[in-house]
């Protein structure tokens, strides 16, 4: 399976382009998403030329820079996946809480599933929301989109994303307490 890890928005609400870089509990967020889906298959980290830093990151630890268009995040998705081919695990590189045990979890509900695309959503306080995780088996397109069934999870730390400066604090939160629990 190819592996695609996608870090090249704009990072216009915490002012940084290069947000995938910002450490979380002493490590830049995307290094923490690779270490949880390294094992999967062949990783790519998909970016736009406007991320200098990113593909230097890429390029420095071995991993393959996808250079895409910028249109847009469908858009650089579909160009990733088109490059890579299928099936691909799609995972955003700000989610520094990401690990082994929630991408497996995910991949054991998606095999019971048969849809182009699975994508996996949360549930928080009855509210729904994306994690911008997806397992892409077929592109088939309809009406220009993938379709796709969606598998719902409640929400939990593993799931932060990373977009304001609000979202730091938390993940920082999350880092003191983690580090704060006795074995």
């Amino acid at each position: 399976m190819n592996v695609i890890i996608m870090a090249g928005g704009a990072g216009t609400r915490l002012s940084n382009p290069n947000k995938p870089l910002i450490e979380v509990c002493g490590k830049p967020m995307i290094m923490r998403v690779i270490e949880a889906v390294e094992d999967l298959g062949a990783v790519y980290i998909a970016t736009t030329i406007r991320h200098s830093s990113i593909i230097e990151f890429a390029r420095n630890h071995g991993y393959k820079a996808l250079i895409t268009g910028g249109k847009g995040y469908p858009e650089d998705f579909l160009e990733a996946i088109n490059r890579v081919g299928i099936p691909a695990l799609i995972v955003p590189a700000d989610m520094p809480f990401l690990n082994k045990q929630l991408v497996r979890k995910f991949l054991i509900m998606a095999a019971y599933v048969m849809a182009p695309m699975i994508t996996l959503m949360y549930r928080r306080d009855e509210i729904l929301g994306f994690t911008g995780i997806s397992l892409v088996r077929r592109i088939k397109l309809d009406q220009g989109i993938i379709p796709w069934v969606s598998l719902v999870v409640p929400w939990s730390k593993e799931l932060l994303n990373i977009n304001t400066p609000s979202d730091i604090n938390t993940a920082q939160e999350v880092c003191e307490n983690m580090s704060q629990k006795v074995f």
